[in-house]
């Protein structure tokens, strides 16, 4: 009893101390801003020193907090320099962040618009500023990424305005299937298509026109910065989207303040300085003997020209000088409630090549509101118009009719008096390559596009623990293309007549493309004391809509004018294409941090995609990712400003490809011969296909020295890329020439490195060096159906060269014990061999010495039967040299971008009659 008494004692006095303890504790309130203009911070974290109580700030940038006596707070927030404030025995507790400028808090926007600290994230990420992008003074945003970031390759197909660009990260990573990356604008993907020739009534391959990629045409004044995740690891949040990498863009919104109004422009003139060496020695023939109606190619390497004989500076007659201007004006302003900006680009461009150029009309509003403290809401729209006047090229094109013109005949007089075209030959159809003046003037190209790109964001925040993101997007345009041959050109391909053949044509497409996508997230953040977490659940969809209605006639009436009532009805075809596909995810992502010492990522995505049978269009891929911060360790904080910061980070990662529309069972389509009706296409079905698989690692570290002064980024990564989808012959008893087919496999490793450094860094002066350097090594392991080579037909362009991937053993499938093979000499460097990025062609044979072996007959060397690897499209390896100088208000910056190791075709062109 006495027992039961005293416990009972010992619990009353217990509850009545602890009552008194909470009796002291009292709420304060406060609100946070930022110092710059006295804006509200909403999401900072709002932490009692000592303890796990803490709680975040809301829309309106308040908060609300029970705290005990002599309370001290710690007030933080990403990429803002964090406060600690004692509360002593005030209720209120007002507290401004200010922007942090070092590089230990750079805030860098991943996947789905997640910001976050860089010292955070495990894996290697790039990162350009939109002021860098502006500066670069580029018309194509994505040429003025070249360079920048380690491990990003950036090949335009020509110098021509509105040419497309292609980007690379970290090589290939599909055999058969699309290698560039996603493109994302403030969270949601927008569409990078160029338009496919396959459409057309004279379904062309794309190697006679260039179509502008869609990426091109946001105005590299909006963007406010772009970060570059590279490998699976970093955009497996993306889907298969992003197998190939991610480049996702922060456009600039409106700032507090009173309506600013800005303008500037840019005047820029541009010469050719750089000109190919064509030959001026031989004039028409094959082998040495003339043949002066000879003006096919390569038909110019006959007998020597006389000593007397006139010769024309051609390729300098024929370029012309460019001109561009380009026009920014803006308008922006807001309060703490609301913000706008008003953004207007006109871009006007004139090629160095006679007749093209390209205009772009830019218009983009941003607005974002504060409905209330937990919602906010950001909107933007954009409309683009651009214009491309196009030359028409590929192995008929004006380049390569220029570089094999005769020397002793002026290009520019290409008119007979009569206003006719004026023959070298004997007649058009003995296959005379078409003047480059007359291409260009006679033969029509080009395209308008529309566009509209939306964006709706909703930002609400129910509890301090609690986010939830909704956002939907429609980016939607229409180009009306026009492809005119003139009655008198002999361009054509080797699957398309050309104008003389078909006594002239027009064709005119109109797309229009529809992408329509969305995501909903929810993040739930919860501090254990040292240990803070954060739950990331989200569904996303995205679909996709393309349509496509050509009209084609031939026979021209009238030899120039430019319309499908131009020409003869019985000749007249139209074609409609249209292609759908949809994909829906959903995805979750889990951060474990470790008093910002050790932080762990995992993430994981499911996607169902349309394009595969309904077996395999579910597959679910993985990532891991883990930063260590080492430099934080209790032994080493106290380092100072020599050793400044040290981070290892690895990662892991999965993704998948799926694959194109329509492919993987039989379809009809419509026949267009006497009678009508409908046939299956060439694509036979495989309800067996499965979706590209992707496996990737990347270890790295980042260490600074001298106060940041010195810095040093590297990462090693292995990627390993299977199930390839890739398109093989068919037996033609299947009834089908066509398949897509599961195989292959290949490897892509290397390493990449950035050094900064500040050598001078004074209030009036300032020197900023940022040297990029990469190596990527392909190494392809097999191939579908065991053949050593697959290739492109589209890439076959001239002189037996085309776009392969070989496999790395090919001496298994050309044995020397086999004397037909024996001259193939593997023993001799091929560059390409085992590369998924070759280029393939017929190599010289060899002896077993590596000697070329001559034919005795005329002098030339022998070539092999077979396609062998000739060269590579991946350079051995890139170097991206910028340096940046600063006096007071001036600034001057260059840029080197060097690549070692890339063949030139244009080379191979100019000397292939040498080689026979």
């Amino acid at each position: 009893m006495q027992l039961l008494v005293r416990s009972g004692f010992l619990l009353l006095l217990s509850l009545a101390m602890l009552t008194n303890v909470y009796a002291q504790d009292r709420v304060i309130t406060g609100k946070v801003t930022l110092a710059k203009d006295g804006s509200a911070l909403p999401g900072a974290n709002v932490q009692l020193k000592g303890s796990t109580r803490g709680t975040t700030t809301d829309g309106a940038g308040n908060y609300k907090l029970s705290v005990g006596p002599n309370a001290t707070l710690v007030i933080s927030l990403i990429g803002m320099v964090a406060q600690t404030v004692e509360v002593g025995s005030k209720s209120q507790v007002d507290v401004t962040l200010a922007e942090s400028t070092s590089e230990l808090n750079e805030v860098v926007v991943t996947a789905l618009g997640i910001r976050q600290e860089k010292r955070a994230l495990g894996y290697s990420v790039g990162e350009v500023k939109g002021s860098d992008i502006a500066n670069a003074q580029r018309d194509n945003f994505l040429v003025g990424m070249q360079g920048r970031v380690a491990g990003l390759t950036m090949t335009t197909t020509s110098g021509t305005p509105g040419a497309s660009a292609m980007i690379q990260l970290r090589g290939a990573s599909s055999i058969g299937g699309n290698n560039q990356p996603l493109f994302v604008v403030d969270g949601l993907p927008i569409d990078n298509r160029t338009f496919n020739q396959g459409a057309l009534v004279s379904n062309r391959p794309n190697r006679d026109n260039d179509y502008l990629n869609r990426a091109a045409d946001i105005n590299p004044n909006d963007i406010e910065s772009i970060t570059v995740l590279k490998g699976p690891e970093a955009a497996a949040l993306y889907g298969i989207d992003a197998s190939s990498g991610a480049i996702v863009i922060t456009t600039k919104k409106g700032s507090k303040g009173a309506a600013r109004v800005t303008y500037d422009n840019r005047f820029q003139s541009t010469e050719i300085y750089r000109f190919p060496e064509a030959q001026t020695i031989y004039g028409r023939g094959t082998l040495g003997y003339a043949n002066p109606s000879a003006a096919t190619i390569p038909a110019y390497f006959g007998p020597k020209y006389a000593a007397d004989v006139p010769k024309y500076d051609n390729v300098h007659s024929f370029f012309q000088k460019g001109f561009t201007q380009v026009h920014n004006l803006g308008f922006e302003g807001g309060s703490d409630i609301a913000t706008y900006r008003l953004s207007t680009n006109y871009t006007n461009q004139t090629g160095v090549v006679p007749t093209t150029g390209y205009k772009r009309l830019s218009v983009r509003l941003t607005g974002t509101a504060r409905i209330s403290p937990k919602l906010d809401v950001m909107t933007s729209f954009n409309y683009v118009n651009s214009q491309v006047t196009k030359a028409i090229r590929g192995s008929n094109g004006f380049l390569i009719s220029l570089l094999a013109w005769p020397a002793n005949d002026d290009i520019t007089n290409y008119l007979n008096p009569d206003g006719t075209r004026r023959i070298l030959g004997g007649s058009i159809n003995q296959g005379e390559t078409d003047n480059p003046f007359f291409s260009v003037y006679k033969n029509k190209s080009g395209d308008i596009t529309n566009r509209t790109i939306s964006n709706f964001q909703l930002n609400y925040n129910p509890t301090p623990w609690l986010n939830v993101v909704g956002r939907f997007g429609a980016d939607l345009y229409s180009t009306q293309s026009n492809l005119f041959l003139s009655p008198e050109s002999w361009q054509g391909t080797d699957v398309t007549l050309g104008g003389f053949a078909t006594k002239g044509s027009v064709e005119n497409a109109l797309e229009n493309s529809q992408l329509l996508n969305g995501n909903l997230l929810a993040t739930v953040k919860k501090n254990f004391g040292k240990l803070s977490t954060s739950l990331l659940l989200g569904t996303t969809i995205d679909d996709r809509n393309y349509k496509v209605t050509t009209a084609y006639g031939e026979k021209l009436y009238l030899p120039d004018f430019n319309s499908t009532n131009n020409t003869d009805p019985t000749t007249q075809r139209n074609k409609y294409t249209q292609t759908q596909q949809r994909l829906q995810s959903v995805l979750g992502s889990l951060t474990l941090n470790y008093d910002e010492l050790l932080i762990l990522t995992l993430t994981g995505r499911n996607d169902w995609s349309s394009t595969l049978p309904a077996a395999n269009r579910s597959f679910f891929y993985p990532a891991a990712s883990l930063a260590f911060n080492f430099s934080d360790l209790p032994a080493l904080k106290a380092r100072g400003n020599t050793f400044y910061y040290g981070k290892f980070r690895a990662s892991y990662g999965q993704t998948g490809r799926d694959a194109p529309p329509y492919k993987v069972a039989a379809t009809l389509v419509p026949q267009t011969s006497t009678g009508g009706g409908f046939a299956y296409d060439f694509y036979g079905s495989n309800p067996n296909l499965k979706p590209e698989r992707g496996e990737s690692y990347e270890i790295g570290t980042e260490l600074m020295f001298f106060g940041g002064r010195l810095g040093l980024d590297f990462a090693y990564y292995n990627k390993t890329l299977s199930q390839q989808i890739v398109t093989q012959r068919l037996s033609y008893g299947t009834g089908f020439i066509f398949g897509l087919l599961n195989g292959g496999t290949f490897n892509n490793r290397g390493v990449e490195l950035q050094l900064k450094g500040s050598p001078v860094k004074k209030a009036d002066f300032g020197w900023d060096v940022i040297l990029n350097f990469s190596k990527l090594k392909t190494d392809v392991k097999n191939l579908p159906a065991d053949v050593p080579e697959y290739y492109n037909s589209d890439t076959w362009l001239y002189g037996n060269a085309r776009s392969s991937a070989f496999v790395s053993n090919l001496q298994d499938y050309f044995p020397s014990t086999n004397v037909a093979y024996r001259s193939y000499n593997f023993n001799y460097y091929q560059r390409g061999s085992g590369s998924a990025t070759a280029i393939g062609g017929y190599s010289y044979a060899r002896n077993k010495n590596g000697d070329i072996l001559v034919n005795p007959t005329n002098g030339l060397p022998i070539t092999n039967a077979n396609f062998l690897p000739i060269g590579d499209r991946n350079p051995d390896f890139t170097i991206g040299l910028t340096n940046s100088f600063r006096y007071k208000s001036l600034s001057l910056s260059f840029l080197l971008d060097i690549r070692k190791g890339v063949m030139s075709s244009t080379v191979r062109l100019c000397t292939s009659g040498v080689r026979g």
